[in-house]
């Protein structure tokens, strides 16, 4: 029999399979955050634009520029960590599913907004804020973590904010929500379980 240093094949293979599924759990929480940095980034600068009459193309230089950019560059941070995402995963993951459920109904809110019309622009940003709270919470009790848990407390802060807010002011409360409860709290989380694995 040689003599190696390595585990046994099985214990190997194991092995392997945690520390891939542990970096993909870490690549995707810090991508998660930093798509929520993006999203913050786009609407307080849309609302700087529409607030204060900057002669610039929201749609087009911070929308379309961004979100090309932020495509572009989270591919090939995928790419450089070996992680894929697949739009339709082979396992059955309940992160996913919430996740799938959340975009559905800011779908759905996006177009009675902008479609029908139905929705005041107050109304719609405090719809949105309340789901987005409701993934925080659900991201709590699936990490066993805190930080996401004080973003949806954040969250449903502003949608009562929202709620007696101006019209105009929508976005700024959106942008706000991005920043200090998804994207901090999500960043949090990473550094927590980058730490937790050194």
């Amino acid at each position: 029999m040689p003599v190696t240093s390595l585990p046994p094949a099985h214990d190997t293979e194991l092995s392997l399979s945690v520390e891939r599924a542990y970096r993909e759990s870490l690549v995707t929480d810090r991508l998660g955050a930093i798509w929520s940095l993006i999203m913050a980034k786009c609407f307080l600068a849309q609302w700087a634009i529409l607030t204060f009459a900057i002669p610039v193309s929201g749609p087009l230089y911070i929308w379309t520029l961004t979100l090309i950019m932020g495509v572009v560059a989270s591919l090939y941070y995928l790419h450089a960590h070996r992680v894929k995402l697949y739009l339709l995963p082979t396992h059955f993951r309940v992160n996913a599913a919430v996740l799938a459920g959340l975009l559905v109904a800011l779908g759905f809110v996006a177009y009675a907004f902008f479609a029908l019309r139905l929705l005041p622009a107050p109304l719609a940003a405090a719809l949105a804020a309340v789901l987005l709270g409701s993934w925080s919470l659900a991201r709590a009790a699936l990490r066993r973590a805190w930080p996401p848990l004080v973003g949806a407390f954040l969250w449903w802060g502003l949608a009562a904010t929202a709620l007696r807010a101006p019209a105009e002011q929508a976005l700024l409360w959106l942008g706000l929500g991005l920043l200090c409860a998804q994207a901090l709290p999500g960043f949090a989380v990473a550094a927590r379980a980058s730490r937790r694995r050194v």
